[in-house]
């Protein structure tokens, strides 16, 4: 293993890191062709654990490489059971990496802060194109679209698209066929035009896409050895890499989810994945050599040592 980096402050062992997958491409997709038509919202959905979040860094990550004159921000949406448009604002202030000095003062201060703010980053960036991600849109009020739109019609009024990517649990396709049957076309014109399923894990092929991000990945950045490579230095310089193991690795899953007797077909949650590639690769230094070979076995330890089977027991016992 190479000495210059201490293992404990990989990014893989502090869980700082980002992946593709075949479900960020396809989100990736939906956010490049919003942004080269200038749809102004779409809506992707999925079951709690997907990775959603971990997707909407890896796109902004993209994006500040890909299209650097794009800004880009991520609201975190909060449950209140009151809702209040200054606090709202505050937040959108803070998404858009506003000091906390301008997040104080009245409504008007904290609107006008918000698109002066976006404003002039944008002329720095010679942009004139704002990409928010809402995470955990599902806790959205009708106030909250509200509010929004007021953003979105002032940021126009100043030369500035504002397209928005309300990303959340599947509650959003109810919200949305909720505002449909109410009439509420300037919500869903607005907001929701695109969708998308995100997805798990759900074939080999998803597995090898992803698995391959660690074949590829380096770190440091562009000069360091891949994630794959630094933990198992012995088996990789001989030509072991981890896509080549995706159907042990699904297989695995597949068997664990039978053996448990868990219901429905495997979806393998993005939070677990990760968690047995990673300690596969954790565990590397006590049985990397260079003829490895990883076989379902090895994947079997790491599934276990993922807590998936745990997690899927304990949702099953809640479910009604």
């Amino acid at each position: 293993m190479p000495s210059a980096i201490d293992c404990s402050q990989h990014p893989l062992s502090r869980r700082n890191y980002r992946v593709g997958t075949f479900a960020i491409e396809q989100f990736l997709d939906v956010v490049e062709r919003c942004l080269r038509v200038l749809i102004p919202g779409a809506l992707v959905y999925a079951r709690p654990r997907m990775g959603k979040t971990n997707a909407i860094e890896y796109i902004r990550i993209h994006l500040k490489r890909a299209r650097p004159s794009v800004l880009t921000f991520k609201l975190s949406c909060e449950h209140h059971r009151v809702d209040f448009e200054g606090p709202f604002f505050s937040a959108l202030l803070s998404a858009a990496g506003a000091p906390p000095a301008s997040i104080r003062g009245s409504l008007s201060d904290k609107r006008r802060a918000l698109i002066l703010l976006i404003h002039e980053r944008l002329k720095e960036e010679g942009g004139n194109v704002v990409a928010l991600f809402c995470d955990e849109a599902q806790r959205l009020s009708r106030d909250s679209y509200e509010w929004l739109r007021d953003a979105h019609d002032q940021l126009a009024d100043h030369g500035v698209r504002l397209i928005t990517f309300l990303v959340g649990q599947p509650q959003l396709l109810g919200i949305k066929a909720k505002y449909q049957l109410d009439g509420e076309e300037q919500i869903v014109a607005r907001f929701m035009i695109e969708q998308l399923l995100f997805r798990g894990i759900a074939e080999p092929g998803d597995a090898a896409t992803c698995l391959a991000g660690y074949d590829g990945t380096r770190y440091p950045e562009d000069r360091g050895p891949t994630f794959t490579e630094f933990f198992l230095p012995r088996a990789y310089g001989a030509g072991l890499r981890l896509e080549a193991s995706a159907a042990s690795l699904w297989n695995a899953f597949v068997r664990a989810h039978a053996a448990a007797q868990l219901s429905g077909k495997p979806e393998i949650q993005m939070d677990y994945f990760t968690r047995a590639v990673e300690a596969m690769l954790i565990d590397g230094a006590h049985f990397d050599h260079v003829g490895l070979e990883l076989d379902e076995a090895h994947w079997a330890r790491a599934v276990q040592q993922s807590g998936y089977v745990a997690a899927q027991k304990s949702v099953s016992l809640q479910s009604p």
